[in-house]
């Protein structure tokens, strides 16, 4: 039995998670919204996963993840976070939304990109947009000059050369 679609529905629900993340925190129910910034985010990991362990890959697959990767990590986490907690910090919120945004894309641009490697050149964008939107709502202290900077930092690494870790390795058979 063929199982390369398995993949494809993961993504889509990763997509779906981080569409309906949006939505919750439209309703300001954040709480359901970092709920489904991390469900994107584990069907994130199983997509990549599966492909690799079925041996499915797929450049269509690669296109759809960074769509989806864009929606979950990348406007979600942005918006729940400048609706959240950055409403009183006028038009630096919405500035650092949109920078922390582009920088992902442009992340997301260049992986899909570059040639396969054992990691990641730059933060990835599911990483940045996890950390982001659990830290900034786990600690009802963090005041907003905080979270701006933790917002500039995490778009910097992301559009950075630095090298970070894959867990592919753990996954893919030589």
């Amino acid at each position: 039995m063929k199982l390369a679609w398995l993949p494809t529905m993961f993504t889509i629900s990763n997509l779906g998670a981080g569409s309906l993340s949006l939505l919750f925190t439209i309703r300001e129910q954040y709480n359901m919204a970092l709920l489904l910034i991390l469900l994107a985010a584990f069907s994130d990991v199983l997509d990549g996963l599966l492909a690799r362990l079925l041996h499915c890959s797929s450049d269509f697959g690669k296109q759809l993840d960074s769509l989806a990767d864009m929606i979950s990590f990348g406007a979600a986490p942005a918006f729940l976070i400048l609706l959240y907690k950055l409403e009183s910090v006028d038009w630096l919120g919405p500035a650092a939304a949109v920078m922390f945004m582009i920088c992902g894309a442009l992340r997301l641009a260049r992986f899909n990109l570059s040639a396969p490697a054992k990691g990641f050149v730059g933060m990835p964008i599911t990483a940045a947009g996890v950390i982001l939107s659990v830290m900034s709502l786990a600690d009802e202290r963090l005041k907003p000059e905080l979270i701006l900077a933790l917002m500039g930092l995490l778009a910097v690494l992301m559009v950075s050369r630095i090298p970070f870790p894959s867990f592919k390795k753990f996954t893919s058979r030589k």
